[in-house]
């Protein structure tokens, strides 16, 4: 992948193994670092690895 890449919600999916409509509640509900780009979320895949070290991070500090 490229740097900066902007990943749709169905690659988010097949990457976090969870739903569509979970993928687009968090993007909608800025839970996840995602930006709507028309009628689609978008998010760089570098940010998607850097939220999903942080929810990492938060699961061992519990």
């Amino acid at each position: 992948m490229e740097e900066g890449e902007l990943l749709s919600v169905e690659e988010m999916t097949r990457i976090l193994k969870v739903s569509k409509p979970t993928i687009q509640r968090w993007c909608r509900d800025r839970k996840i670092p995602a930006a709507k780009i028309g009628k689609a979320y978008r998010i760089r895949k570098d940010d998607l690895e850097r939220w999903y070290e942080e929810k990492l991070v938060e699961g061992v500090k519990r």
